[in-house]
């Protein structure tokens, strides 16, 4: 018998919602905790970082979402999400959508938690050329992760470019024309609409 899964996540956290996602694909039994991680100190002692998602399997913890994401692999019954005949541009472009959300969340903080007059506009339009030229540079590879069969990259990716149009825009559409229609697909499944974004907390 499987041990009890608590993933703790947060209401617009991308990386949690890759977590959620790939649970859901994989028919991954478990209990869900959205949490304000301003205020969730009990965290600290199972992830020092504080940081969702976070995922409890009995009394260990599973800090950061690949490694949540390849746990729920790793115990599911269903075919891996880890195409082994493309495995290594598999993780390279869950990490370029990942760097992709990294950028979107810094910016986001960037702009709503400090005064406008502190604000780094330097920081703020490298966080944007970031996003913008890794988007670009998926657009060029579309062929090779954009397969018939869900994959580990595509949850990535479809995450990433979500996140992107909530915090930045979804002007990133109009330069790549085969991820615009690709998402348009993607976001109509059941995984994707049942872990759409919530109100975020305020940052403190």
């Amino acid at each position: 018998m499987l041990e009890n899964l608590i993933l703790y996540n947060g209401p617009t956290s991308p990386f949690g919602r890759k977590c959620k996602v790939t649970a859901l694909v994989l028919k991954i039994e478990h209990q869900e905790e959205k949490i304000n991680i301003y205020k969730s100190r009990f965290l600290d002692e199972h992830n020092p970082l504080r940081q969702v998602p976070t995922l409890m399997v009995g009394n260990k913890t599973i800090t950061d979402s690949d490694n949540i994401c390849l746990y729920f692999d790793s115990i599911s019954k269903t075919k891996s999400l880890f195409p082994k005949e493309r495995y290594w541009d598999c993780m390279t472009m869950i990490s370029v959508a990942n760097g992709i959300m990294e950028n979107a969340v810094n910016r986001f903080i960037e702009m709503s938690a400090l005064p406008e007059a502190e604000q780094r506009p330097v920081a703020i339009e490298r966080f944007e050329k970031k996003i913008l030229r890794s988007i670009s540079w998926i657009e060029n590879k579309f062929d090779e992760f954009a397969k018939k069969e869900i994959s580990m990259d595509q949850i990535a990716v479809a995450c990433a470019l979500d996140y992107t149009s909530l915090r930045l825009s979804s002007e990133w559409k109009k330069q790549n024309p085969k991820l615009t229609e690709w998402l348009e697909l993607i976001t109509e499944n059941g995984y994707m609409k049942n872990t759409l974004p919530g109100e975020s907390f305020k940052y403190e």
